[in-house]
Formats: C-alpha cells, sequence, structure tokens
C-alpha cells in the first residue's frame, strides 16, 4: 500500500464538503445538538478556545470526563495496529479528540469524521493547540455514509461508536450497521486494517439482569430477545444496539473482511489494562493474571467459566481485520 506525503489527505467523494468555521461539512451533517447539550458544547468551545482546551472539558463537564479523554492509558489498543509513518487513518467517532491527536503523532495524516458538529469544532481546536497539523475534522455521517473516495484509507479506526451509529439515521439499527460496515470496506485500500471495538450484546453484566444504557436502562436489555426487547420497549426506539461474537465476526466477513483477530479488552471496553488476544495459543493462562471481569460479581462468573466462553460474555467485543482483495458489498 503507498505512503502519503504529510498532510497531503486523501480526496472526498463528491459533493465535498464545505469548509466553516474551521471544518469541513459534509452535505448529510444534518443533525443539531439537542438542547440539554447545546449549552454544554458552547460552554465547552468557548472556554476551550479562550483558557485551552482542558479548562473547556473541565468546564462544560467535569474532572472525570477529562481524565477520560486525556488519559494515554486507554490507547493501549494503538499498539495492536499495523501503523506506518506513511499512513493515512480515518477515525469515525472521535468525540473530543482523545485518539486522533495521539494517533497524528503515528502516521501521515488522520481524518475524523464526527456527527456532532459542537464536537467536531472542539477537536479542531484542540488539534491547532496540540500543534496536530496532519488532522482533518469533518462534520457528518448522520446517514452512515462515508464522504471519502473510494479505496483512501490504510486503516479506519471504529472504537466504541458502531452501537450508537444508528441513532441518527432513518433506517434501523441493523441496516444501518451493515451500511456504516459496508462503507468502511469502500473507503480502505485492499489489504487496509479495520479496528472495531464495541459492547457485547451477552456480556455477563447484561446477561445476569444489568441494567442496558442503549435501552432507557432496562434490566437485561440487549440480551433479551429481539422480540421480547422489541415488545417491552413499546415503540421506542432505542438509542444503541448490541451484537454478539458470533453475529458481528459475521457482519464483518460478510462485508469483505478476513484475517479477523479478536481481543479482550479487560477489565471493561472505557479502561482496558490488558488486550488479550483469544486465539492465541497461550490465552487460557494469560486470562488468570488479568482482571477477570467489571465488577465482583461478573469477576466472580467469569472466573469458573472455560477460556473459550469468554469471548462470547465479555464486557466488550474488539476485533482487528483486513480487507480482502476482492469485496463483498
Amino acid at each position: 500500500m503507498s505512503a502519503v506525503a504529510m498532510g497531503e489527505f486523501p480526496p472526498y467523494k463528491p459533493p465535498v464538503p464545505r469548509f466553516d468555521d474551521g471544518i469541513f461539512v459534509s452535505v448529510d451533517s444534518r443533525h443539531h445538538d439537542g438542547a440539554d447539550d447545546e449549552g454544554q458544547l458552547n460552554t465547552l468551545n468557548t472556554v476551550a478556545r479562550q483558557q485551552g482546551w482542558r479548562n473547556g472539558v473541565s468546564a462544560a463537564y467535569d474532572r472525570e470526563l477529562l481524565h477520560y479523554v486525556d488519559n494515554p492509558d486507554r490507547l493501549i489498543f494503538l499498539s495492536l495496529l499495523p501503523l506506518n509513518p506513511g499512513d493515512a487513518i480515518l477515525e469515525i467517532g472521535p468525540g473530543l479528540g482523545q485518539i486522533s491527536i495521539p494517533l497524528s503523532r503515528r502516521v501521515a495524516t488522520v481524518d475524523a469524521l464526527e456527527v456532532v458538529r459542537g464536537q467536531a469544532q472542539f477537536c479542531a481546536e484542540r488539534s491547532r493547540q496540540e500543534d496536530a497539523r496532519n488532522i482533518r475534522i469533518t462534520a457528518g455521517g448522520d446517514n452512515c455514509e462515508l464522504p471519502y473516495a473510494d479505496a483512501s484509507f490504510n486503516g479506519v479506526i471504529l472504537n466504541l461508536v458502531l452501537e450508537w451509529c444508528g441513532w441518527r439515521a432513518g433506517g434501523s439499527h441493523d441496516d444501518m450497521h451493515r451500511k456504516l460496515l459496508a462503507e468502511v470496506s469502500r473507503v480502505l485500500k485492499p489489504g487496509g486494517f479495520f479496528y472495531l471495538a464495541t459492547k457485547n450484546r451477552f456480556s455477563l453484566r447484561l446477561l445476569t439482569g444489568g441494567r442496558d444504557e442503549h435501552m432507557f436502562q432496562m434490566r437485561f436489555g440487549s440480551a433479551l430477545p429481539r422480540w421480547l426487547s422489541r415488545m417491552m420497549l413499546r415503540g421506542r426506539r432505542a438509542s444503541g444496539h448490541l451484537h454478539s461474537y458470533r453475529e458481528l465476526r459475521g457482519l464483518l466477513r460478510s462485508k469483505g473482511f478476513d484475517r479477523i483477530d479478536s481481543y479482550w479488552a479487560t477489565p471493561e471496553m472505557r479502561w482496558p489494562t490488558h488486550m488479550l488476544q483469544f486465539e492465541a495459543d497461550d490465552f487460557a493462562r494469560e486470562r488468570r493474571k488479568v482482571s477477570q471481569g467489571e465488577n465482583p460479581r461478573t469477576s466472580a462468573i467469569a472466573a469458573v467459566l472455560p477460556a473459550f466462553m469468554i469471548k462470547h460474555v465479555a464486557p466488550g467485543l474488539a476485533f482487528l481485520a483486513r480487507k480482502r482483495a476482492a469485496t463483498i458489498r
């Protein structure tokens, strides 16, 4: 795969997004920040410009969120990725730039596509303050389409975003997830990598009655049979949608990915301290050396389960896959 020059960004597909207030805005960017979020985002960006991005996060949210977006310990998965200095990388859903900016120091260019325009503006301001000149911020992706040309990127990162990506789109969650994964395959170069991390539908937390933040805090939530959860939602649209290990692996294969490795991010996806490969010969031994779950209850259950079951009930699912030369649409 060819390298790109520092700052030489991959092309957009027509129509090209317009440049507005420091970011590019895709034609599909119709999402407006909700009334509850608008004040926070205004505070975030105003304080960030005047007093620095860290003060902006603290003023708009709290110190805990600042710790979340400014903690290198959360980035251990980057060591798994086959990154090269000449790579062009796409991150979908950069949030407040917690991955895009550290990533930009390892590769030639980073494109960051953010559906919330206020967060995209903050990412641009944070990038400017950290002198990360090889990042291009685009607001868009509302309809799960990517505004980039075919075969543009050496790698794509989708970290804890897939579960939410159908929320603002018009179709069903399943349809939007399939659409987004097909789009990821389209913009990747043959042989390019795709890192996908998401929460697990059948995590031990949900299987044992935990509340599901994707389904109005319903107990068991996504772990319930689909028909039963739809009946219990009484016509309300869930904000998120989770997949099982088998289902997500099958989706990746159906969209043109192979050489799929899967990882256990323990003790949980947002704050992993270890990334253990399920397919590794020493997984059964190495799993005994790390935390077994998110809380004492799930840890106790996981500790007595055979190693082959862990991938099915882990808190989250992390896959590193490669795009095949001939993809399936």
